[in-house]
């Protein structure tokens, strides 16, 4: 039984599904305040709040602000602009593609439900608690997100928008976090049955979430070592209740990226259709299937591994699992990717949806798809508890279990015993570089180097055949500027 993930946008899932219905699209709508009345009012408001939350994560914009990484790069030229300003390290407030609004957006649909949950009066009182615990779950994402791109940023917990709101420090956005997610943990159930078995959130979601957001505070900017402890705790809770929340490592890394919808690994995920009847963007994935394939094959070129990330990466079936090669415009030509027009090479496990043939990389299928985004996977909370429990206490043998599982599934051997915290915790983070390479929501390379300030060293590592770096960087580059457009609506932004 699948146990993992949340709702797409599609209404008829939580709704009798009519057309009426459909054509009216109150997905996307917010309420007021005495609009939930019943359990139905609070699924609608549940699901205009996923389709928000869909609209964060659901092409390769979301990435923009993560391409400073050693593990993803752009192209020079064309349309990439707004991925170059990042990579390179010369960001701006006036790029397009570094969300500020859209996280925005989610969080006061979040609101809504949170500040009038309590008042439908009709609903049960498990109905009640189940919409809030999404509720909070989604705010808690929506500003982890945030927190991590701009670090000081405004707090919002009303349905009103403030607009001469301050920005708030980091160690206040992450207390609202941590706050919402523990509610979270109290509301959700261990599993959903019905309609809402396998893709909505439940406690082992908000545990792994909390782990992940412990671990982020051990370092820069926040540096809380204290954090450690708490984040192996949250994430050894999930490990000794894997089997009730349907939890664990697929025995083929390759398995993770068929085009199935749920798979045991997804802790947390977004799922998308796009043919979801009345077009919005937020249904379709953008992601995948051509944003990370080459121009050759008719892809769109907006990323690709850096050369000496994938030089480095231990070989096995997860770099083969990861990455793509061989490069095949047509049925009669193959070429070594350092035969590309971008001489890089790509993340096949971005690519893959429904009816992709990788032995026919050439035939076009769609520009957008259905394929679920994995945000958690359990291969995380393994990887947090193992550097998590290192450097709270030592890398005893639960710790090492916990890496060696990763290391096996990757085809690697098991890691030397008897190393140092620092030195376990070093492998740990290079194992997570490896394991979630190419931009995955949740773990995605760059907040390591930026927890951990290894920015500076990680850019000096770049092939002669990456973009050229004008200005090094420093900490004033570890996070996004707040869009100008947001500063001219309130100074207090600057």
């Amino acid at each position: 039984m699948n146990k993992y993930i949340i709702f797409l946008l599609f209404v008829s899932l939580f709704v009798s599904c009519s057309e009426d219905f459909l054509e009216e699209e109150p997905k996307g709508q917010l309420t007021t305040k005495g609009f939930f009345q019943n359990g139905q009012d609070l699924e609608l408001g549940v699901t205009a709040l996923y389709n928000r939350v869909n609209g964060i994560f659901r092409a390769s914009q979301t990435c923009t602000a993560l391409m400073g990484a050693d593990d993803i790069t752009t192209r020079a030229g064309s349309n990439k602009g707004p991925f170059r300003e990042y990579d390179t390290f010369s960001a701006t407030n006036t790029n397009p593609w570094v969300y500020y609004d859209k996280p925005y957006s989610a969080i006061l649909a979040a609101n809504n439900i949170i500040v009038n949950y309590e008042d439908a009066e009709k609903a049960t009182e498990e109905e009640r608690k189940f919409a809030a615990g999404q509720a909070y779950f989604m705010r808690a994402l929506s500003y982890f997100w945030l927190v991590r791109v701009f670090n000081e940023i405004p707090l919002i917990t009303q349905l009103e928008v403030d607009f001469e709101a301050v920005k708030s420090s980091p160690q206040d956005v992450y207390a609202l976090i941590i706050e919402d997610l523990k509610i979270a943990e109290e509301f959700l159930p261990n599993s959903w049955s019905g309609l809402k078995d396998g893709v909505a959130p439940t406690k082992g979601s908000a545990k792994a979430q909390l782990a992940s957001v412990y671990l982020q505070m051990t370092g820069y900017p926040v540096n809380d070592e204290s954090k450690y402890a708490l984040a192996a705790q949250k994430a050894k809770e999930v490990i000794d209740n894997a089997g009730t929340y349907g939890y664990r490592l697929l025995d083929d890394f390759a398995d993770l990226w068929t085009p199935e919808k749920f798979n045991d690994e997804t802790v947390f995920g977004l799922i998308y259709n796009q043919k979801t009847p009345g077009w919005t963007a937020e249904n379709g994935n953008m992601w995948a299937p051509v944003a990370c394939k080459p121009e050759e094959e008719g892809g769109w070129d907006d990323y690709f591994a850096e050369i000496n990330f994938f030089n480095k990466f231990p070989e096995g079936p997860r770099k083969d699992a990861t990455f793509q090669t061989v490069i095949k415009p047509n049925a009669e030509t193959t070429w070594h990717w350092t035969e590309g027009v971008q001489k890089h090479p790509y993340y096949k496990k971005m690519q893959q949806i429904e009816g992709y043939n990788p032995d026919e990389p050439w035939i076009y299928i769609d520009w957008w798809s259905g394929r679920t985004n994995m945000v958690i996977r359990y291969a995380e909370v393994l990887l947090i508890y193992a550097e998590a429990q290192a450097m709270a206490s030592s890398p005893d043998q639960s710790a090492y279990d916990a890496l060696n599982a990763v290391r096996i599934r990757a085809g690697l051997s098991e890691m030397s015993s008897g190393l140092s915290n620092v030195a376990f915790r070093d492998s740990v983070v290079m194992e997570r570089a490896w394991e979630f390479a190419g931009g995955e929501i949740n773990a995605a390379r760059w907040y390591d180097l930026v927890r951990l300030e290894r920015v500076e060293a990680a850019a000096q590592d770049r092939h002669e055949w990456e973009l050229l770096i004008l200005n090094p960087p420093t900490k004033e580059d570890y996070f996004a500027p707040i869009p100008i457009s947001e500063i001219l609506i309130n100074p207090n932004l600057e």
